[in-house]
């Protein structure tokens, strides 16, 4: 990629409107394009400068007092205020406060063993299976073919603003055949590829958001396989057409 064709993919790329290849060579000429890096920087400056306080707008307070006197909600007589006050049995506050609480903590409890998805995660898992997908459709599954984790995991650095761990299990069955960079939620990661008989299983992983380890979590689409899991300060997405039970053994040997 030229820097002209970067000037036309920079605002997609800023705003994470690419699709993977695209970011992914958009990533690797900023690495090496100083004049283009520094185009994108701007970006970030005058997005840094739109969101400070002082040029937020206020709304003015004839203006406010406009829209309030018009959401008013109706006067109350003193009667219906009364009955409204006295006439409703007290007796159910505290039993409604109480079943609210038992409520809250039996959702939080559900939510912390991985029984409710996150609002994202669905299109995340999507995502996961397309990546997946189209790095066996393409010829683009391996930028490092080896066997060698000590050969795989070096080729990273310096790609990624992170160092990703690379094991091989090839005792275990998973043989380790590679690595490549690829793009998912919104930013570059590492992919580092595995291989159970002639079944492709691609592990994702980048820096996680969330604090501590999380308990696995399975899902299914169109026929693959998806585990993910939290763990080292790892998001860890593992995805292949192996049954569900191979997948689960592979990822309990990422998370031993």
């Amino acid at each position: 990629m030229n820097c002209q064709e970067c000037r036309d993919y920079i605002d997609p790329y800023f705003d994470s409107e690419l699709d993977t290849g695209d970011a992914i060579c958009v990533g690797q000429h900023l690495r090496d394009c100083p004049e283009c890096r520094e185009r994108l920087q701007s970006r970030e400056a005058l997005r840094g400068l739109l969101g400070r306080p002082e040029l937020r707008f206020e709304i003015p307070e004839t203006l406010r007092e406009r829209l309030v006197s018009r959401f008013r909600p109706p006067a109350i007589s003193l009667r219906e205020r009364f009955l409204r006050k006295y006439t409703a049995p007290r007796i159910f506050v505290p039993l409604a406060l109480a079943a609210g609480i038992t409520l809250l903590f039996g959702l939080v409890f559900l939510n912390k063993n991985g029984l409710f998805e996150h609002p994202n995660a669905s299109s995340l898992v999507d995502e996961v299976v397309a990546d997946h997908v189209r790095s066996m459709l393409a010829t683009h599954l391996l930028d490092v073919p080896s066997t060698d984790q000590h050969t795989v995991k070096p080729w990273f650095d310096g790609k990624l603003k992170f160092a990703p761990p690379v094991q091989d299990f090839a005792d275990r069955g998973f043989r380790l055949i590679g690595g490549r960079l690829d793009y998912l939620n919104g930013q570059e990661v590492a992919a580092v590829v595995y291989q159970k008989n002639k079944h492709i299983i691609n592990l994702f992983l980048w820096p996680s958001e969330s604090k501590g380890d999380g308990l696995p979590r399975s899902f299914s689409r169109n026929g693959y396989n998806i585990v993910h899991w939290n763990r080292d300060g790892f998001d860890w997405w593992a995805v292949s057409d192996v049954n569900a039970a191979d997948l689960q053994t592979f990822a309990g040997l990422e998370r031993p």
